[in-house]
Formats: structure tokens, C-alpha cells, sequence
């Protein structure tokens, strides 16, 4: 009796007894978890391959495509058709007597403008602005004046 008595109040291995029991819960949760989250999680994967299958793609237009006028892609305003005319004008740089009975010269410029028909019937306008050898300054105007960045494409 006295040793039914010993195993009775012994607590060697109550311990995992408890262990099998938490992890048989959390098992059941988990189970009980999947079965209520499945048909939610069915129905929302139905709906986003409705709307992927119906959605269509942006197009990207003429990006990367140089089929335009001179590779001009995407560009659909009027052309450079020809250039109509052209003329020049330069200035030497005005002298001046100095105290000493020298002379001093300031630089000379020369200012080259070139007009260019265009598809539309309007002009673009090239100027290039040179001060005694230094590199150019060229600006582009549009037929009202406007400066503008880039001359368009020639046809």
C-alpha cells in the first residue's frame, strides 16, 4: 500500500502531462483557426483573379520606339521643313584713343540668324551669337519669339 501511496504523490513527469495538453490546445486552435479563415481567404483569392483577369495594362505610348520624324518618337507637332532664309551681321569691337597715345579695341561679335519654315506654316528662328573666338551661344526661338529649348525634329 505504501507504494500506491508513493506513486500517487509523486509529480515526477506531471509535466509533461501539462505539455501534452497545451500543445494538444494550440493544435485544436489552429485547426479550428484555418476552417474559419478558409472560405474568407477563397472568396478574396476569387475576387483578385476577377480583377487581375479583367485589368488592362497602361501602354507606354511610342517609349522607346524611334519610328517619329529624325527619331523623334512621341513628337507630333509641326516639323522643319526647309530653311527660307538667312543673315548675318557683325560688329568690330569700338576703339578709343588711350591717354598714352595708344589704342584699345573692345571685342568683335558676330550674330548669324537663320529662319526655318515649318509643317504647320510657321517659322523657328536660330541664333548664333559669337564674341571674337569664343564658342557660341545658340538660342532657338519659336515664330512668336518664345524661347525655346530644343529645335524641333526636320522632316
Amino acid at each position: 500500500m505504501h507504494s500506491l501511496r508513493t506513486f500517487l504523490q509523486s509529480e515526477h513527469g506531471a509535466v509533461t502531462v501539462d505539455w501534452v495538453v497545451v500543445t494538444a490546445a494550440v493544435v485544436g486552435l489552429g485547426i479550428a483557426t484555418v476552417t474559419a479563415v478558409r472560405s474568407g481567404t477563397n472568396s478574396l483569392a476569387g475576387d483578385v483573379s476577377t480583377s487581375l483577369s479583367s485589368a488592362e495594362v497602361a501602354s507606354l505610348a511610342c517609349l522607346g520606339d524611334a519610328g517619329g520624324p529624325a527619331g523623334f518618337a512621341c513628337y507630333n507637332g509641326p516639323t522643319i521643313t526647309a530653311a527660307t532664309n538667312a543673315y548675318g551681321f557683325g560688329m568690330g569691337g569700338a576703339c578709343m584713343m588711350t591717354p598714352d597715345g595708344g589704342v584699345t579695341c573692345g571685342p568683335s561679335t558676330m550674330t548669324m540668324v537663320e529662319i526655318f519654315a515649318m509643317s504647320d506654316g510657321s517659322t523657328y528662328n536660330k541664333q548664333t551669337y559669337t564674341v571674337q573666338g569664343q564658342d557660341p551661344v545658340i538660342t532657338w526661338t519659336d515664330g512668336s519669339g518664345n524661347v525655346v529649348d530644343a529645335p524641333p525634329p526636320m522632316t
